[in-house]
């Protein structure tokens, strides 16, 4: 599917006006239709982006205000109206409707050729269709086996104008919260699969109106992609990676988004690698709960080397190092090991933690007592602290325990062995 933005674009709706409905030109169009029966309703389902010319309404304003809001109801893209004979303007009131509901409503002029226009846009849904068909085909081959036909590939990704001779970065954005939020509600599933089309089809608007051509697709519940690597500049594909995530935390206000960045792949056979790398980048910043987030797999520092060690590991050194911290909190319903973790990040000034943690300084000192007490280590001690300093970041990045259920041990077990 494309967006009305798109279509909006094309050479045949040169001479298009928006009237209503600005905000929701992200609607995916499913196909086109030109229809002018007097009862338009029963032969749309939705997606649609409708054409009249207003010859079945008999020159009723009131004809046209139902027939807006009917395709609003039934969650339809979009509609044009050729301005002519049977419709000289646009009422006041269809106009209002359809900005209420960021229905995008359009006009194009008499003298325009409706077939043209038709031909330009279901040719363009096609091709586009087939464009990422063939790129789901394509990042299968890159991330489920073995490059062998690097050249081939490369030469296959420039039909389409992607030009892969350079290091490329792999990029995921994941919009994290989505499934509970939309799971209770009514067409659940749909509604899913429809913000998740919706998250991909920003990403792309985002880079067509920014000049590049990017190879993106929807993967796995998540948008990935390839970015050039930027050799002036290191940081730079970070930054663009974060305006892009912090403007889908604005249009997407209901989500919190997220997004991991790969490792440069000097060749196609990296790919897999770094896509992996983003993974863990992702999840690490998933991980975080903090809106618009985004990690390079570069800046997760020692994280990088604990996604090397067995799980089972990782558990058994946790329950040795906390263990009886974690039971202590349970038992007592107190935040030891949360606020001992706090109190590492912050590098040990209790000001700053306290303040992080919205208690007072002598309930953290009596925190920190009852830490050194509970643990049997000593936080003035450098190897002790060493020791209960990995096991709350081991906590945090496997969890299971009592006062971590915001991290899956599940899901960090998936993202350590991916492909």
């Amino acid at each position: 599917m494309v967006s009305c933005q798109e279509v909006i674009k094309l050479h045949s709706m040169a001479e298009v006006q928006i009237v209503a409905g600005a905000q929701g030109l992200d609607r995916l169009v499913r196909w086109v239709h030109f229809i002018d029966l007097p009862d338009v309703l029963p032969w749309v389902q939705g997606g649609e982006l409708l054409i009249i010319t207003g010859i079945g309404l008999q020159g009723k304003p009131e004809e046209l205000k139902r027939l807006v809001q009917g395709l609003i109801d039934k969650k339809l893209a979009g509609m044009v109206i050729n301005l002519g004979p049977y419709i000289e303007s646009v009422p006041d009131d269809v106009v209002t409707i359809a900005e209420a509901a960021n229905f995008p409503l359009f006009t194009l002029p008499w003298k325009v050729k409706l077939v043209g226009v038709m031909q330009e846009i279901c040719s363009y849904i096609v091709m586009q269709q087939t464009e990422k068909h063939s790129i789901s085909s394509f990042f299968e081959q890159l991330l489920l086996k073995p490059v062998a036909a690097e050249p081939e590939l490369m030469e296959h990704a420039a039909v389409y104008g992607y030009d892969l001779s350079q290091s490329q970065q792999v990029v995921v954005i994941s919009a994290i919260l989505l499934t509970e939020q939309k799971l209770t509600r009514k067409n659940a599933k749909h509604n899913f699969v429809l913000i998740k089309t919706q998250l991909e089809q920003f990403v792309r608007d985002f880079f067509v109106m920014s000049g590049q051509k990017i190879l993106l697709t929807l993967w796995m519940d998540k948008v990935l992609f390839l970015l050039p690597e930027n050799v002036q500049d290191e940081k730079k594909n970070r930054s663009i990676v974060q305006l892009l995530v912090d403007q889908l935390g604005e249009h997407f206000t209901a989500l919190n988004v997220a997004a991991g960045i790969g490792s440069p792949a000097p060749s196609l056979q990296n790919i897999r690698e770094s896509y992996l790398q983003a993974n863990k980048a992702l999840w690490f910043a998933e991980s975080l709960a903090t809106k618009q987030c985004v990690y390079t797999y570069e800046s997760l520092g020692i994280y990088k080397l604990l996604f090397e060690i067995p799980l089972e590991k990782l558990q058994a050194y946790c329950e040795e190092i906390i263990g009886t911290l974690e039971e202590h909190d349970q038992h007592y319903k107190m935040d030891l090991v949360n606020s001992l973790f706090v109190y590492f990040e912050e590098n040990g000034n209790v000001v700053k933690t306290s303040k992080r943690l919205f208690v007072h300084r002598n309930t953290l000192d009596y925190r920190l007592k009852k830490i050194e007490d509970v643990s049997g280590k000593k936080l003035a001690n450098s190897y002790d602290r060493l020791m209960l300093q990995l096991g709350v970041i081991i906590a945090r990045q496997i969890g299971g325990g009592h006062n971590r259920n915001t991290y899956n041990v599940k899901k960090y077990e998936k993202i350590s062995h991916t492909l």
